[in-house]
C-alpha cells in the first residue's frame, strides 16, 4: 500500500527539482551558487569570505572545485576582465516542458492513475477499492447492495491485471521522458558549440 504522505513528499521533491535544477548539485556547489545569487559576481577570495560569514570555512581549492561543477551545470561563468575570475551566477531559463506540465497537487496523478485504470477496463468497483474509495455514488447513495459491496473483493488476477496496466502506461511515459531529455540535451549541446 502506497503511503500517501510519501507520494506528496515525493511529488513535491520532483517539482522542486524540476523548478530548480540546483537541487541535483553537491552541498559545497549549492552554497557557491547561492553565495553568487546573494552577492552578485564575486573572485574565489571573496567568494572564501563570503562563506565563512555564513558558516564554516571552505578552502578556495574546493570552491574552485565547485565552481567548475556550477560552470558545467550552466549555473555560472567567468565574468572577470583583465584575466581576473569574477564569477557570476547565471538566471536559468524556464524550461519549456516544464510550463506545459500543468499540475496542481499531487491529487492531479490520482486522476491519471483512475482514468488509466478506467482505459484498461479495470471495473470501477474495483479502480474504488484500490483508491481508497466508499463504494457509493455522488449523492451519497451505495451502488448496488450492502451485501453485494460486502462480499465482492479484490482478486489476485485482478490486482495482477492493475499492475499490468499501469506498469504498461509508465513504460510509455517513460520512453516520452527519455525522448524530451534527450531533445533537450541536443538543444543544450548545440548552444554551447
Amino acid at each position: 500500500m502506497l503511503s500517501r504522505h510519501n507520494f506528496h513528499r515525493t511529488y513535491h521533491t520532483a517539482l522542486a527539482k524540476l523548478a530548480d535544477p540546483t537541487g541535483e548539485l553537491r552541498p559545497t556547489a549549492a552554497r557557491v551558487l547561492k553565495a553568487l545569487r546573494a552577492g552578485g559576481p564575486q573572485t574565489t577570495d571573496q567568494l572564501t569570505a563570503a562563506l565563512a560569514e555564513h558558516g564554516r570555512t571552505i578552502r578556495p581549492a574546493t570552491i574552485q572545485v565547485a565552481l567548475g561543477e556550477l560552470v558545467a551545470a550552466s549555473l555560472v561563468a567567468d565574468a572577470g576582465e583583465d584575466g581576473q575570475q569574477r564569477w557570476l551566477a547565471l538566471r536559468r531559463a524556464r524550461d519549456p516542458l516544464l510550463a506545459a506540465v500543468d499540475l496542481r497537487g499531487a491529487h492531479d496523478f490520482r486522476h491519471t492513475f483512475a482514468t488509466w485504470l478506467e482505459d484498461a477496463g479495470i471495473p470501477a468497483r474495483v479502480i474504488d477499492e484500490v483508491m481508497g474509495h466508499e463504494a457509493t455514488s455522488r449523492t451519497g447513495q451505495q451502488h448496488g447492495s450492502t451485501m453485494g459491496a460486502h462480499y465482492r473483493h479484490t482478486t489476485p488476477e485482478m490486482a495482477a491485471r492493475i499492475a499490468t496496466a499501469i506498469e504498461q502506461r509508465l513504460r510509455v511515459v517513460l520512453e516520452v521522458a527519455e525522448q524530451a531529455l534527450e531533445a533537450y540535451s541536443n538543444r543544450s549541446t548545440r548552444r554551447v558549440f
